[in-house]
């Protein structure tokens, strides 16, 4: 009785002393709070923090006496929180949170926050005694550590994010200045092909990027830009992303493959001058409409031709081709596949598994597997270049950062492919880092799985975007 007597009088001065001491930030920071609550709150404790961790002369009330494991720990959690406040105010992630659409990094930010509080309550909670700060430094450091690896994965993927609509607003600027017949160097095209083709030469993920049609300008961005241009741009730079790594098993281009990549970034820039209310339509088009659509080609290679009349002799030819089919029912001008230049014939192929791989007004994006078989397909009933269309059964049914369902339920991610195309089965057999296991629950680490390898088991299906969300977004948004 007496231990339990002396137990409540510890927490009742303890409760007294903690009633005395100036409150350091609000009670709670809700996590479904909206983005400004979240700010003035995690501001509030930032500069409490900063308080604390300095350690300045304070009238207002006692303050516990911090070891030096416990101001260096309020320190950092400062830095983190700095982190933070800088990472919720940037434009771009301002304009995803106030989206009405998912985002899963706004998702697993939110849960960073609700982390975030129980750091708050914890460094709330400091008692005087050094052997008791002792014991809640364990355990400020192990949530800080969570917030840190968190902040770090929300942050790369933000960059990724900038750097995707930096490569879009840079190639929908040059396309901007080609058709105004404002100054537009090829040098900036070829300098983005070339980030493209390093892209490809370190393995990197394939990752195609998107803007809706009538986009005018980034999320976030001060720059607009006269629609369709960042819808035209996006899609040229995903053709080029698959060009630059298909053209190494081409005899011709793999010594020189910057044209190819250019030709690329620059195949659709006559489409730029079609309506956008043409490109936004979710109905089949309208033969008028067609007619309209189908002179893009002829316009690109003409504005090219005007404008760089020494350089675009190979460029423009290959732009005017481009949708040209081996089979003679191309346009615009329905040559047969003899007649239409290599380059032409290969950005077709890229052409049609970039589009068929992005959302689309009339149609959500193909898996991967899909897209490639689809492919395949026109490339047998004559309709596209057969050696082009299966240079694209090097990219696998399913390339590095696919998220693919397992025959057990299980979902993962490709982290690597098998490069033999004499094996029909290895395009569908690569290496999974497995994520979850067949309930959904995370795994506490990834398990590895070269399916080429296992006596059984493969990919039944790529997962769509709405069950990677649901499934992942909370500790892997950079898949989602």
């Amino acid at each position: 009785m007496s231990d339990t007597r002396g137990l409540l009088d510890r927490i009742s001065a303890f409760r007294q002393r903690l009633d005395a001491t100036p409150q350091l930030i609000p009670d709670a920071i809700p996590v479904d709070s909206d983005t400004s609550t979240v700010v003035a709150q995690a501001e509030a404790f930032r500069l409490s923090l900063k308080r604390l961790a300095d350690r300045p002369d304070v009238v207002e009330g006692p303050v516990p006496q911090f070891t030096d494991r416990a101001q260096k720990l309020l320190a950092r959690a400062k830095t983190l929180l700095d982190r933070q406040r800088k990472f919720t105010s940037d434009p771009l992630y301002a304009s995803c949170a106030e989206s009405d659409e998912p985002d899963a990094l706004v998702s697993h930010h939110r849960e960073t926050v609700s982390v975030l509080e129980s750091v708050v309550r914890l460094a709330q909670a400091f008692p005087d005694s050094a052997g008791a700060q002792l014991k809640l430094c364990d355990g400020l450091s192990g949530l800080l550590g969570v917030v840190q690896d968190r902040l770090a994965i929300q942050e790369s993927v933000l960059a990724q994010r900038h750097a995707d609509e930096e490569r879009i607003d840079r190639l929908a600027g040059f396309f901007t200045a080609l058709h105004c017949n404002l100054p537009a160097a090829l040098e900036t095209v070829a300098a983005l092909a070339e980030e493209l083709l390093e892209d490809a030469r370190l393995a990197k993920p394939m990752r195609f990027v998107q803007a809706p049609v009538m986009s005018a300008h980034a999320r976030g961005g001060a720059t607009a830009f006269p629609v369709p241009a960042r819808f035209v741009a996006a899609h040229a730079i995903n053709v080029a992303q698959v060009v630059a790594r298909v053209v190494p098993f081409d005899y011709e281009w793999a010594g020189r493959p910057l044209l190819p990549v250019v030709a690329a970034l620059l195949m659709d820039c006559g489409m730029v001058a079609v309506p956008a209310t043409i490109l936004a339509k979710t109905e089949p088009l309208a033969p008028e409409d067609r007619r309209v659509l189908e002179t893009h080609p002829k316009l690109g290679a003409e504005l090219l031709l005007w404008r760089f009349p020494n350089l675009a002799g190979p460029l423009a030819a290959a732009v005017a081709a481009h949708h040209e089919r081996a089979d003679g029912t191309g346009y615009p001008a329905a040559l047969p596949g003899a007649q239409v230049p290599p380059l032409g014939r290969l950005l077709r192929v890229a052409d049609v598994y970039a589009a068929l791989s992005e959302d689309r007004p009339h149609r959500p994006a193909a898996d991967p597997r899909a897209a490639l078989t689809d492919v395949l397909l026109m490339a047998e009933h004559g309709q596209l270049d057969r050696d082009f269309a299966e240079y694209l059964l090097n990219l696998s049914y399913y390339p590095v950062n696919a998220v693919v369902e397992l025959t057990d339920g299980r979902i993962g991610v490709v982290v690597a492919n098998h490069a033999n195309r004499i094996d029909p089965r290895s395009p569908g057999r690569p290496v999974v880092a497995v994520l979850t296991d067949a309930d959904g629950t995370l795994l506490p680490r990834a398990e590895h799985l070269d399916l080429s390898a296992a006596d059984r088991g493969s990919i039944v299906k790529a997962v769509p975007p709405a069950r990677r969300r649901e499934l992942l977004g909370s500790r892997y948004p950079e898949l989602v």
